[in-house]
């Protein structure tokens, strides 16, 4: 495979990192993951920077070691970000057509959006994300892509995602200081609904729900559009404290007992028998039963999931999701499918990893803590100019990716 540009989606977690690098594969004319990688970071709380030199230090490691494995240098870097300090709100905009002809162009489609993002703002605040929802034109609602229709009044329809500046700028001073550019940064969850729901799943009335450590990102698809999205402060360490305060031993160990023997629901405790957990000090060892596990993951889950709930309900679209799917890290707990389904009300509910047909990999990073790092790639190789990466001859548009690139264009990445 010859040396094409590396282009790398970098997932700000919940105290951690998780990077994929991918380059374009000749051979295959797909989009190829080269690396992966995932990597604590003790300078991220909950999404958000708490120390810029332990996250430059994590960046350093992570970028660097994608690097060194792939033989070249990172040239294409997009971000995503997640946190309690991002809101996410529905807006209107509108364009009156003056011109005689009054035929619709891509300039007046971004003057109506620019309009519908001209509203005030929380201090300290700025828009990351303006997700088109919909156009209507002279009050004929329905149309999604207006350009070359006639018409005197575009009205627009925007999903706008906001976050505070004083963390987008600590975060960016933290990837740049050991000499990395950022080409884009966006809320995460939106490239992530786009690469793991099917659009039949968004059509029929959807609910994504990424489980992280610290937070919890919902959204909501009715009719194919994005509707509602929001982070929720906790996340499955919560499950991991519980174990360490309970079973009385260190976090590592509780976070082992956790991933090794953890199950939140009672027909997943496939039989009874005893589990070593060693002791705070590491000196001694005692044993206890899988069943207890289960009692304290267990309330802990259906707690998570009653937020969530909550969220759903407070968003004024609680009747409408059919579906589920669940993602990140905390979606490989055994039975979190079925407290979606008791708990949220869903029809079913399943685990979501990225559709195979938008990339080559190794089964390896096909796994839901991948996921976002990986949809992050795939935005980067739907993006104009995507021959810089790979052969000139590229069909982006008889590709599942190019596709979503095609899409990407109506989103307005960091408001500008």
């Amino acid at each position: 495979m010859a040396k094409t540009n590396l282009i790398a989606g970098l997932d700000i977690g919940s105290g951690k990192m998780t990077c994929i690098a991918a380059a374009h594969d000749e051979e295959t004319n797909t989009l190829k993951v080269l690396a992966g990688r995932s990597v604590p970071c003790k300078g991220l709380r909950g999404g958000m920077v708490s120390d810029i030199r332990e996250t430059s230090s994590a960046v350093t490691h992570i970028l660097g070691s994608i690097e060194r494995e792939c033989n070249r240098d990172i040239s294409n870097l997009f971000v995503g970000v997640r946190g309690s300090h991002l809101e996410s709100f529905s807006n209107h905009g509108t364009y009156n057509i003056s011109r005689m002809d009054k035929e619709i162009t891509r300039a007046d489609m971004d003057l109506a959006v620019e309009n519908a993002k001209a509203m005030p703002l929380k201090n300290d605040n700025e828009i990351i994300n303006v997700v088109t929802q919909g156009y209507a034109i002279d009050k004929q609602r329905g149309i999604s892509n207006p350009e070359g229709m006639e018409g005197s009044l575009l009205e627009v329809d925007v999903h706008i995602t906001t976050g505070s500046s004083t963390h987008m700028n600590n975060l960016a001073k933290a990837i740049q200081r050991p000499g990395y550019k950022i080409d884009d940064t966006f809320y995460s969850l939106v490239p992530l609904a786009e690469c793991v729901l099917t659009q039949e799943e968004k059509e029929i009335g959807a609910l994504i729900l990424d489980l992280g450590g610290e937070t919890m990102s919902v959204g909501i698809y009715i009719d194919g559009i994005l509707k509602f999205s929001r982070d929720i402060p906790y996340g499955c360490d919560l499950i991991t404290s519980d174990l360490s305060r309970l079973l009385h031993t260190s976090r590592q160990n509780a976070k082992e007992i956790k991933e090794k023997y953890g199950v939140s629901f009672p027909t997943f405790l496939d039989e009874e028998g005893e589990i070593p957990v060693p002791s705070l000090d590491g000196r001694t060892i005692h044993n206890i039963k899988k069943s207890y596990v289960l009692d304290i993951i267990q309330p802990r889950v259906e707690e998570l999931m009653e937020q969530v709930a909550r969220c759903v309900e407070m968003s004024g679209y609680k009747n409408f999701p059919v579906v589920g799917v669940v993602t990140g890290g905390g979606s490989l707990m055994p039975g979190i499918t079925d407290h979606c389904v008791n708990i949220l009300g869903l029809k079913e509910v399943r685990r979501g990893i990225v559709q195979r047909e938008l990339i080559t990999s190794d089964d390896t990073f096909f796994d839901p803590q991948y996921s976002t790092a990986m949809s992050l790639a795939i935005y980067a190789s739907g993006c104009t100019g995507y021959e810089e990466y790979g052969n000139s001859s590229y069909d982006k548009g008889s590709s599942m990716f190019g596709k979503f690139g095609k899409w990407l264009k109506g989103v307005d990445i960091f408001g500008g």
